[in-house]
């Protein structure tokens, strides 16, 4: 470790060429030193802590890489040594490492010099060496250093480069901090010689038509029929291919670039209109290769289901009518054998869990806005049903209760420790109340068949509680009937299998008059849905939306209360929240939905944001301010970057509401989903 030189600038100040900020490309990295090597190792971690694993620009490494404000913050947090940049073929970007090539006087070899003094150079981490950035592909090669020339490393899709923002003077004199040139013919010559003549992307003589794929002459309306069956969600690999398909058809005009910015805006990890023109504008095909084209969106379109749905003519169905009438007489029982209407009044009445409020159904839905507190509603329902307590002066049927705690599950054994302390009985008391930790996938078959084997296992179960739908269908679209659909008929198996009622937690659309966020089906196969509401007084409330067999439109207000639980190790109080019932608020009749909570955009984005970390999460301060202003859209060029102001001020106006969602504790956030 003696041999290392610290880096300079220090990691807090390091800054690095503007066309690399804002790409997904950054993590952090320490040395390490392993037994019997000499040297320690650089070790590449992503922003989160975890150690970097699997295959490079895979969706697992596509989701953890990051932007560089927010790696460089985690790396002078987390007391790492540096950050790195992780290149990826369709960034277009290739870095040089030249490795012993300073001497002890600071001259570097002419050639190397004639490559840096016109693009953007640094010092490696030891001193000895230098990083160069260009923009091009040089393939990913290397050629040792030995005591008669220096080394020479490119990386264009693999691998990490560490930079330290300690520009090379030359640089740094002309104003290149920014500046990041083509590859040209000096630079291809200088690796030909090193590595050989395949470290030059050429045609393949063999693949005449690589690079000239023909475009397939779609319209606008069938690019964007296909389109409306994919998931903007989807892994970034499959996302970028879509980009790419759309840019090569339209040979990258303003007409593909809107028809891939409006299907990802319906996306979670959109990242706004301005990065998407940047990465639209990188996605110009390099020459030689194979582009990718509508027929592989197209492909994608079919295997999820476009053109399979045929419509039957008339006479078709006119024919299965004819044989169906042949099957009645031998038929005891059908679906839709029309029954006395006598028969039905003498069934028996509906059933109950909560009189009123929880049908002993299949599914029910409760949804709300971020902050508006429908994690703590769920708990108060499986806390009044385990302990067999009157809600709201409502019966109760007691029995057993699962929570899937997909979003926040960490946090849950607090909730209901301030549950019990607020109704004044023993946590242990609550034995009828069983978590699960994890968060399954209710797309995945297996993942729905241990959960409904581990809920049997318990015994009878009346009621599971979902939280939320959108944490047990990663990456599914949520406007979409296929998607939904599906993890509609999982949740009903769920219920099938275990005969309980299954409570799905949701959330609110952006325009909260239109109700729960994503397919109209979900309310419609619902036998209740729940609402919880927050006026813009900060008064809260618990609304039936629907009711099958009940009536719509009761309503219970409430409060959030504060409860403490004690102090941490610093002394400082550990706090969770209670839903507490309060006096219903004089409103006119038409107050109903304009007594909506409204929030400014950068307010919703705060709160979308800290739903990320989980339902009653503490963060640091800094870390939701980081995170926060790194996901909104970056200023236009030349236009002073206000973000991290906004976002501090939008922190302070949500801390201030009364009853409010966020709460600050010193230089802690508090969230009360």
């Amino acid at each position: 470790m003696s041999n290392v030189v610290p880096l300079f600038p220090p990691i807090g100040d390091v800054r690095v060429p503007e066309p690399l900020r804002e790409l997904p490309a950054w993590l952090v990295w320490r040395f390490e030193q392993f037994a019997g090597e000499a040297k320690p190792r650089k070790i590449p971690y992503w922003a989160d802590g975890t150690r970097r694993h699997g295959t490079q620009g895979g969706s697992t490494d596509r989701d953890r890489l990051t932007t560089f404000v927010v790696a460089r913050d985690a790396a002078a947090r987390g007391g790492y040594d540096g950050v790195g940049f992780a290149p990826l073929a369709d960034f277009g970007y290739t870095f040089l490492d030249f490795d012993k090539c300073v001497d002890g006087m600071g001259n570097i070899p002419a050639e190397i010099e004639a490559i840096a003094s016109r693009t953007y150079a640094e010092y490696s981490p030891s001193g000895t060496g230098l990083r160069v950035a260009l923009r091009g592909d040089l393939g990913n090669h290397k050629s040792h250093a030995t005591p008669e020339q220096y080394g020479i490393e490119t990386f264009s899709s693999s691998g990490f480069v560490t930079l330290t923002g300690n520009i090379l003077p030359i640089c740094d004199l002309l104003g290149y901090e920014d500046r990041i040139a083509d590859v040209d013919e000096g630079t291809r010559a200088l690796a030909e010689r090193r590595f050989g003549a395949s470290s030059s992307p050429t045609a393949d003589p063999d693949d005449f038509m690589a690079g000239r794929e023909p475009r397939l002459g779609l319209t606008v309306d069938e690019m964007q029929g296909y389109l409306s069956y994919l998931d903007p969600g989807m892994g970034r690999d499959q996302w970028l291919r879509v980009g790419m398909a759309l840019h090569h058809e339209t040979d990258g005009d303003d007409t593909g670039f809107d028809l891939w910015d409006t299907w990802s805006s319906e996306g979670h990890n959109y990242p706004g209109t301005e990065a998407l023109r940047y990465q639209w504008e990188s996605l110009k095909p390099a020459p030689g290769k194979r582009q990718v084209t509508m027929a592989s969106v197209i492909k994608m379109a079919k295997e999820a289901g476009y053109g399979e749905r045929k419509t039957p003519t008339p006479e078709q169905v006119l024919e299965r009518v004819a044989e169906i009438r042949a099957e009645l007489p031998n038929k005891s029982a059908s679906r839709f054998g029309p029954v006395p209407i006598f028969d039905l009044v003498t069934g028996e009445p509906p059933r109950w869990i909560i009189k009123g409020v929880l049908p002993d159904a299949e599914l029910g839905i409760l949804f709300g806005a971020s902050g508006s507190g429908k994690t703590f509603v769920a708990l108060d329902f499986a806390f009044a049903v385990a302990m067999g307590l009157p809600w709201r002066g409502r019966r109760v049927k007691r029995g057993k209760v699962v929570i899937i705690a997909a979003e926040g599950g960490s946090g849950i054994g607090r909730r209901g420790e301030a549950l019990a302390q607020h109704h004044g009985f023993d946590l242990r008391d609550a034995f009828d109340i069983h978590v699960i930790t994890a968060a399954p996938n209710f797309l995945d078959s297996e993942d729905i068949a241990e959960v409904i084997a581990q809920i049997e296992a318990l015994g009878d179960v009346d009621l599971v509680i979902v939280d939320t739908l959108a944490q047990v269908t990663p990456g599914a679209n949520e406007n979409t009937s296929e998607d939904m659909g599906r993890a509609l008929a999982n949740l009903r198996l769920l219920h099938t299998a275990t005969r309980a009622m299954v409570l799905a937690v949701h959330h609110a659309g952006k325009d909260l008059s239109k109700g729960s966020r994503g397919w109209s089906g979900i309310k419609a196969a619902a036998d209740v849905q729940i609402e919880v509401v927050r006026h813009e007084d900060n008064t809260r409330e618990i609304v039936i939306e629907k009711m099958k067999d009940g009536e719509d439109g009761l309503r219970w207000p409430f409060k959030l209360e504060v409860v403490e639980l004690g102090v941490d190790e610093d002394g400082d109080p550990v706090t969770s929240c209670v839903a507490v019932e309060t006096e219903a608020p004089v409103r006119q009749p038409d107050e109903d939905r304009k007594g909506v909570k409204r929030r400014g955009r950068v307010e919703n984005h705060i709160l979308e944001v800290m739903s990320m970390f989980g339902a009653e999460s503490t963060v640091p301060a800094i870390d939701l301010i980081n995170k926060a202003a790194d996901l909104l859209p970056a200023p236009e060029e030349g236009k002073r970057d206000t973000r991290r102001q906004s976002v501090v001020r939008a922190i302070n106006t949500l801390s201030r509401e009364k009853d409010g969602p966020l709460k600050l504790q010193g230089n802690l956030v508090i969230f009360y989903e």
